[in-house]
Protein backbone atom coordinates (compact mmCIF):
# COMPACT_ATOMS: atom_id res chain seq x y z
CA UNK A 1 0.00 0.00 0.00
CA UNK A 2 2.87 2.39 0.77
CA UNK A 3 4.42 1.78 -2.66
CA UNK A 4 1.06 2.31 -4.35
CA UNK A 5 0.55 5.55 -2.44
CA UNK A 6 4.01 6.79 -3.43
CA UNK A 7 3.37 5.99 -7.10
CA UNK A 8 0.05 7.84 -7.16
CA UNK A 9 1.19 10.73 -5.00
CA UNK A 10 4.20 11.29 -7.23
CA UNK A 11 2.04 11.32 -10.35
CA UNK A 12 -0.86 13.60 -9.40
CA UNK A 13 -0.06 16.36 -11.90
CA UNK A 14 0.59 13.84 -14.66
CA UNK A 15 -2.72 12.09 -13.90
CA UNK A 16 -4.63 15.35 -14.25
CA UNK A 17 -2.90 15.92 -17.57
CA UNK A 18 -3.78 12.40 -18.68
CA UNK A 19 -7.47 12.88 -17.87
CA UNK A 20 -7.59 16.03 -19.98
CA UNK A 21 -5.62 14.47 -22.83
CA UNK A 22 -7.94 11.44 -22.92
CA UNK A 23 -11.01 13.67 -22.80
CA UNK A 24 -9.93 15.57 -25.91
CA UNK A 25 -7.70 12.92 -27.57
CA UNK A 26 -5.44 15.83 -28.35
CA UNK A 27 -2.30 17.02 -26.53
CA UNK A 28 -2.52 20.55 -27.92
CA UNK A 29 -6.11 20.96 -26.75
CA UNK A 30 -5.22 19.57 -23.34
CA UNK A 31 -2.32 22.03 -23.15
CA UNK A 32 -4.66 24.97 -23.84
CA UNK A 33 -7.22 23.78 -21.31
CA UNK A 34 -4.56 23.31 -18.62
CA UNK A 35 -2.58 26.43 -19.52
CA UNK A 36 0.52 24.34 -20.25
CA UNK A 37 2.79 23.99 -23.25
CA UNK A 38 2.27 21.05 -25.59
CA UNK A 39 5.77 19.68 -24.80
CA UNK A 40 4.89 19.79 -21.07
CA UNK A 41 1.80 17.67 -21.72
CA UNK A 42 3.88 15.21 -23.73
CA UNK A 43 6.44 14.97 -20.89
CA UNK A 44 3.72 14.21 -18.33
CA UNK A 45 2.27 11.47 -20.53
CA UNK A 46 5.74 10.04 -21.16
CA UNK A 47 6.39 9.99 -17.39
CA UNK A 48 3.20 7.99 -16.80
CA UNK A 49 3.98 5.60 -19.64
CA UNK A 50 7.45 5.00 -18.19
CA UNK A 51 6.07 4.38 -14.68
CA UNK A 52 3.29 2.09 -15.95
CA UNK A 53 5.50 0.29 -18.45
CA UNK A 54 3.05 0.66 -21.32
CA UNK A 55 1.86 3.11 -23.97
CA UNK A 56 -1.23 5.11 -23.13
CA UNK A 57 -1.93 6.47 -26.61
CA UNK A 58 -1.80 4.96 -30.06
CA UNK A 59 -0.07 7.44 -32.33
CA UNK A 60 -0.93 7.47 -36.04
CA UNK A 61 0.66 10.53 -37.66
CA UNK A 62 -1.27 13.43 -36.06
CA UNK A 63 -4.04 11.24 -34.66
CA UNK A 64 -4.02 10.18 -31.00
CA UNK A 65 -6.21 7.38 -29.71
CA UNK A 66 -6.25 6.59 -25.96
CA UNK A 67 -5.71 2.95 -25.12
CA UNK A 68 -8.20 1.04 -22.99
CA UNK A 69 -5.82 1.37 -20.02
CA UNK A 70 -5.60 5.13 -20.53
CA UNK A 71 -9.39 5.44 -20.57
CA UNK A 72 -9.72 3.36 -17.39
CA UNK A 73 -7.14 5.47 -15.60
CA UNK A 74 -8.64 8.75 -16.87
CA UNK A 75 -12.12 7.67 -15.69
CA UNK A 76 -10.70 6.90 -12.24
CA UNK A 77 -8.99 10.30 -12.12
CA UNK A 78 -12.19 12.11 -13.15
CA UNK A 79 -14.18 10.23 -10.52
CA UNK A 80 -11.66 10.74 -7.74
CA UNK A 81 -10.84 14.38 -8.37
CA UNK A 82 -14.49 15.17 -9.09
CA UNK A 83 -15.34 13.91 -5.62
CA UNK A 84 -12.47 15.90 -4.09
CA UNK A 85 -13.65 19.01 -5.93
CA UNK A 86 -17.23 18.69 -4.61
CA UNK A 87 -16.06 18.14 -1.04
CA UNK A 88 -13.59 21.01 -1.33
CA UNK A 89 -16.35 23.39 -2.42
CA UNK A 90 -18.66 22.18 0.32
CA UNK A 91 -16.21 22.61 3.17
CA UNK A 92 -14.75 25.86 1.84
CA UNK A 93 -18.15 27.42 1.20
CA UNK A 94 -18.51 31.03 2.34
CA UNK A 95 -20.30 31.72 5.61
CA UNK A 96 -24.07 31.34 5.54
CA UNK A 97 -25.64 34.33 3.83
CA UNK A 98 -29.16 35.62 4.07
CA UNK A 99 -30.01 34.15 0.67
CA UNK A 100 -30.38 30.72 -0.89
CA UNK A 101 -30.24 29.75 -4.55
CA UNK A 102 -32.75 27.06 -5.48
CA UNK A 103 -32.73 25.28 -8.86
CA UNK A 104 -35.72 23.42 -10.33
CA UNK A 105 -37.50 22.72 -13.59
CA UNK A 106 -39.86 25.20 -15.27
CA UNK A 107 -42.82 22.90 -14.70
CA UNK A 108 -42.17 22.36 -11.01
CA UNK A 109 -41.55 26.08 -10.47
CA UNK A 110 -44.79 27.11 -12.16
CA UNK A 111 -47.15 24.38 -10.98
CA UNK A 112 -45.77 23.35 -7.56
CA UNK A 113 -43.48 26.02 -6.15
CA UNK A 114 -45.15 29.28 -7.17
CA UNK A 115 -48.55 28.48 -5.63
CA UNK A 116 -46.70 27.79 -2.36
CA UNK A 117 -44.22 30.62 -2.67
CA UNK A 118 -45.95 33.04 -0.25
CA UNK A 119 -45.69 30.37 2.45
CA UNK A 120 -42.02 29.79 1.62
CA UNK A 121 -41.25 33.51 1.82
CA UNK A 122 -42.93 33.71 5.21
CA UNK A 123 -40.95 30.70 6.45
CA UNK A 124 -37.69 32.30 5.29
CA UNK A 125 -38.19 35.21 7.71
CA UNK A 126 -36.75 37.83 5.42
CA UNK A 127 -34.07 35.71 3.76
CA UNK A 128 -34.20 35.80 -0.02
CA UNK A 129 -34.86 32.75 -2.21
CA UNK A 130 -33.46 33.07 -5.72
CA UNK A 131 -35.00 30.50 -8.06
CA UNK A 132 -33.05 29.25 -11.08
CA UNK A 133 -35.25 27.41 -13.58
CA UNK A 134 -34.26 25.02 -16.36
CA UNK A 135 -35.55 21.79 -17.85
CA UNK A 136 -31.94 20.67 -18.35
CA UNK A 137 -31.02 20.01 -14.71
CA UNK A 138 -28.12 17.84 -15.84
CA UNK A 139 -26.42 20.95 -17.20
CA UNK A 140 -26.48 22.76 -13.85
CA UNK A 141 -23.36 22.77 -11.70
CA UNK A 142 -25.03 21.82 -8.42
CA UNK A 143 -21.94 23.02 -6.59
CA UNK A 144 -22.99 26.57 -7.46
CA UNK A 145 -26.51 26.37 -6.00
CA UNK A 146 -27.59 25.84 -2.42
CA UNK A 147 -30.42 23.45 -3.20
CA UNK A 148 -32.10 21.85 -6.19
CA UNK A 149 -35.27 19.89 -6.82
CA UNK A 150 -33.95 16.99 -8.89
CA UNK A 151 -35.10 13.60 -10.19
CA UNK A 152 -31.63 12.03 -10.08
CA UNK A 153 -29.63 12.24 -6.86
CA UNK A 154 -26.58 10.58 -8.46
CA UNK A 155 -25.38 13.85 -9.97
CA UNK A 156 -24.39 15.01 -6.47
CA UNK A 157 -24.39 11.83 -4.34
CA UNK A 158 -22.62 13.50 -1.42
CA UNK A 159 -25.45 15.98 -0.87
CA UNK A 160 -28.35 15.21 1.49
CA UNK A 161 -31.55 14.31 -0.37
CA UNK A 162 -35.15 14.63 0.82
CA UNK A 163 -37.83 12.62 -1.05
CA UNK A 164 -40.26 15.33 -2.08
CA UNK A 165 -43.00 14.14 -4.47
CA UNK A 166 -44.00 10.50 -5.05
CA UNK A 167 -44.28 9.45 -8.67
CA UNK A 168 -47.90 9.29 -9.81
CA UNK A 169 -48.56 9.53 -13.55
CA UNK A 170 -51.99 9.72 -15.20
CA UNK A 171 -53.54 10.99 -18.46
CA UNK A 172 -55.14 14.43 -18.41
CA UNK A 173 -57.08 16.55 -20.87
CA UNK A 174 -59.55 19.42 -20.88
CA UNK A 175 -63.15 18.62 -19.89
CA UNK A 176 -64.28 19.42 -23.43
CA UNK A 177 -61.85 16.93 -24.95
CA UNK A 178 -62.96 14.30 -22.42
CA UNK A 179 -66.60 14.81 -23.40
CA UNK A 180 -66.09 15.14 -27.15
CA UNK A 181 -63.40 12.54 -27.82
CA UNK A 182 -63.40 10.16 -24.85
CA UNK A 183 -67.13 9.80 -24.21
CA UNK A 184 -66.83 11.42 -20.84
CA UNK A 185 -68.80 14.11 -19.06
CA UNK A 186 -67.13 17.52 -18.61
CA UNK A 187 -65.65 17.66 -15.13
CA UNK A 188 -66.35 14.02 -14.37
CA UNK A 189 -63.17 12.06 -14.99
CA UNK A 190 -64.66 8.91 -13.47
CA UNK A 191 -67.13 8.80 -16.37
CA UNK A 192 -64.30 8.33 -18.88
CA UNK A 193 -63.52 4.75 -19.91
CA UNK A 194 -59.70 4.51 -20.20
CA UNK A 195 -60.13 2.00 -23.05
CA UNK A 196 -61.25 4.96 -25.16
CA UNK A 197 -57.57 5.95 -25.24
CA UNK A 198 -56.89 2.84 -27.33
CA UNK A 199 -59.03 4.30 -30.11
CA UNK A 200 -57.85 7.90 -29.85
CA UNK A 201 -56.01 9.17 -32.92
CA UNK A 202 -52.23 9.12 -32.47
CA UNK A 203 -51.94 12.83 -33.24
CA UNK A 204 -54.19 13.65 -30.27
CA UNK A 205 -51.54 12.43 -27.81
CA UNK A 206 -49.26 15.22 -26.60
CA UNK A 207 -45.72 14.22 -25.63
CA UNK A 208 -43.22 15.64 -23.16
CA UNK A 209 -39.52 15.34 -23.97
CA UNK A 210 -38.40 13.64 -20.75
CA UNK A 211 -34.72 13.76 -21.74
CA UNK A 212 -32.56 11.84 -19.27
CA UNK A 213 -35.00 12.25 -16.36
CA UNK A 214 -36.29 8.68 -16.51
CA UNK A 215 -39.88 9.96 -16.39
CA UNK A 216 -42.58 7.82 -17.96
CA UNK A 217 -43.56 8.33 -21.58
CA UNK A 218 -46.82 7.34 -23.24
CA UNK A 219 -45.27 4.01 -24.25
CA UNK A 220 -44.36 3.34 -20.61
CA UNK A 221 -47.82 4.34 -19.37
CA UNK A 222 -49.60 2.04 -21.82
CA UNK A 223 -47.25 -0.82 -20.96
CA UNK A 224 -48.09 -0.51 -17.25
CA UNK A 225 -51.85 -0.29 -17.74
CA UNK A 226 -52.11 -3.18 -20.16
CA UNK A 227 -53.95 -1.03 -22.68
CA UNK A 228 -53.10 -1.27 -26.35
CA UNK A 229 -51.08 1.77 -27.48
CA UNK A 230 -51.52 3.47 -30.83
CA UNK A 231 -48.56 3.91 -33.16
CA UNK A 232 -46.96 7.09 -31.90
CA UNK A 233 -45.65 8.32 -35.24
CA UNK A 234 -47.46 11.64 -34.91
CA UNK A 235 -48.26 14.10 -32.18
CA UNK A 236 -46.72 17.26 -30.79
CA UNK A 237 -43.69 17.06 -28.48
CA UNK A 238 -42.89 19.77 -25.92
CA UNK A 239 -39.54 20.38 -24.21
CA UNK A 240 -41.00 22.48 -21.37
CA UNK A 241 -43.86 21.16 -19.25
CA UNK A 242 -45.72 24.49 -18.91
CA UNK A 243 -46.01 24.60 -22.72
CA UNK A 244 -47.48 21.10 -22.67
CA UNK A 245 -50.05 22.14 -20.08
CA UNK A 246 -51.04 25.15 -22.15
CA UNK A 247 -51.68 22.83 -25.10
CA UNK A 248 -53.86 20.62 -22.88
CA UNK A 249 -55.85 23.64 -21.69
CA UNK A 250 -56.31 24.76 -25.30
CA UNK A 251 -57.90 21.41 -26.13
CA UNK A 252 -55.09 20.19 -28.36
CA UNK A 253 -55.12 16.66 -26.96
CA UNK A 254 -54.32 14.32 -24.07
CA UNK A 255 -51.06 14.43 -22.09
CA UNK A 256 -49.50 12.68 -19.14
CA UNK A 257 -49.91 14.52 -15.85
CA UNK A 258 -47.67 14.18 -12.82
CA UNK A 259 -48.56 14.59 -9.18
CA UNK A 260 -47.20 17.96 -8.13
CA UNK A 261 -47.33 19.37 -11.65
CA UNK A 262 -51.03 18.97 -12.48
CA UNK A 263 -52.55 19.31 -8.99
CA UNK A 264 -53.64 22.95 -9.26
CA UNK A 265 -55.32 22.51 -12.65
CA UNK A 266 -57.11 19.38 -11.42
CA UNK A 267 -58.33 21.15 -8.28
CA UNK A 268 -59.64 24.03 -10.41
CA UNK A 269 -61.44 21.64 -12.76
CA UNK A 270 -59.56 22.97 -15.77
CA UNK A 271 -58.24 19.48 -16.56
CA UNK A 272 -59.57 16.02 -15.72
CA UNK A 273 -57.99 12.60 -15.29
CA UNK A 274 -58.90 10.19 -18.05
CA UNK A 275 -57.03 7.05 -17.05
CA UNK A 276 -55.47 5.15 -14.17
CA UNK A 277 -52.47 6.29 -12.17
CA UNK A 278 -49.22 4.36 -12.66
CA UNK A 279 -45.62 4.68 -11.49
CA UNK A 280 -42.33 2.93 -12.12
CA UNK A 281 -40.37 4.32 -9.19
CA UNK A 282 -41.19 5.48 -5.70
CA UNK A 283 -40.12 9.14 -5.94
CA UNK A 284 -40.32 11.56 -8.86
CA UNK A 285 -38.59 14.54 -7.23
CA UNK A 286 -36.06 15.04 -4.43
CA UNK A 287 -34.76 18.14 -2.72
CA UNK A 288 -30.95 18.01 -2.66
CA UNK A 289 -28.99 20.62 -0.76
CA UNK A 290 -25.51 21.41 0.43
CA UNK A 291 -24.73 20.46 4.03
CA UNK A 292 -26.32 22.79 6.56
CA UNK A 293 -23.65 24.61 8.54
CA UNK A 294 -25.89 27.01 10.46
CA UNK A 295 -29.04 25.39 11.95
CA UNK A 296 -30.63 28.83 12.17
CA UNK A 297 -29.52 30.01 8.72
CA UNK A 298 -31.43 30.56 5.50
CA UNK A 299 -30.67 27.13 4.06
CA UNK A 300 -31.92 25.39 7.20
CA UNK A 301 -35.15 27.39 6.96
CA UNK A 302 -35.58 26.38 3.32
CA UNK A 303 -35.06 22.68 4.07
CA UNK A 304 -37.42 22.85 7.06
CA UNK A 305 -40.12 24.35 4.83
CA UNK A 306 -39.72 21.59 2.23
CA UNK A 307 -39.90 18.96 4.97
CA UNK A 308 -43.16 20.55 6.15
CA UNK A 309 -44.58 20.29 2.62
CA UNK A 310 -43.70 16.60 2.54
CA UNK A 311 -45.40 16.00 5.89
CA UNK A 312 -48.55 17.73 4.61
CA UNK A 313 -48.66 15.43 1.60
Amino acid sequence: MDALTRNVAGSLNALLVLECAVRYSNFSMAARKLNLSQPAVSRHIATLEDRLGQSLFQRDNNKLTPTASARRLADAVALGFGHVDRVWRDISAPPERDEVVLACTFGLAEQWLMPRFPGLRAAMKGARVRVVTTDQLGDIDLGRVDAAVVWNVEQAPDRPALPLIPEEVFPICSPDVAARELQGHPGAAAAVDPKCLEDLRADRFLHFDVGSSGFLTWDGWFARTGLKPPRFDKGATFDAYPFLLQAVLAGEGVALGWRGLADELLAQGRVVRVGPTVAHRETAYYLQHRPIRDPDGALARLVDWFQEQVSQG
